[in-house]
């Protein structure tokens, strides 16, 4: 166990605390990873039940704009893809470890304007996990 200094009353914490003792400041938000940070650092691969059957690449842009590609999941057979393969644009924010972000997804009947919400539980500078709303997990790898 390492000490830490809180940043709002400057007392010695231990570095497992996810609050300070003397003044209640949340330790585990200041240390959190800088995700918007993370995104904004390369190109990324994502996986999901939520894709069904495709996997999207995206590239994040600091003023909340991302673009990127669905593809179909080269494992599935062809002719029963869910999701078309589809450039897009869309936008995206982050409050703490959750991620929002709002794209027009194309699934075979066409394309549907999507949000999707994902808290992350592990957080690295080349991959990200976590799951969304429906419980489904989220595995992003940092490629470029």
């Amino acid at each position: 166990m390492a000490l830490i200094t809180c940043p709002e009353c400057s007392s010695k914490v231990s570095s497992q605390a996810g609050s300070c003792p003397q003044c209640g400041f949340p330790l585990a938000e200041a240390h959190a990873p800088d995700l918007a940070a993370i995104l904004c650092n390369g190109t990324w691969l994502a996986q999901s039940g939520t894709l069904v059957d495709a996997q999207l690449v995206a590239t994040f842009s600091s003023n909340g704009t991302f673009q990127g590609q669905t593809t179909p999941d080269p494992n599935r057979v062809v002719g029963v893809q869910l999701v078309a393969q589809a450039n897009f644009r869309g936008t995206w924010q982050v409050s703490g470890s959750q991620l929002f972000i709002e794209f027009p997804l194309t699934m075979a009947s066409g394309p549907a304007q999507t949000q999707i919400a994902m808290q992350f539980t592990r957080v690295s500078e080349d991959s990200l996990s976590g799951g969304d709303r429906f419980l489904r997990p989220w595995e992003w790898q940092l490629v470029e």
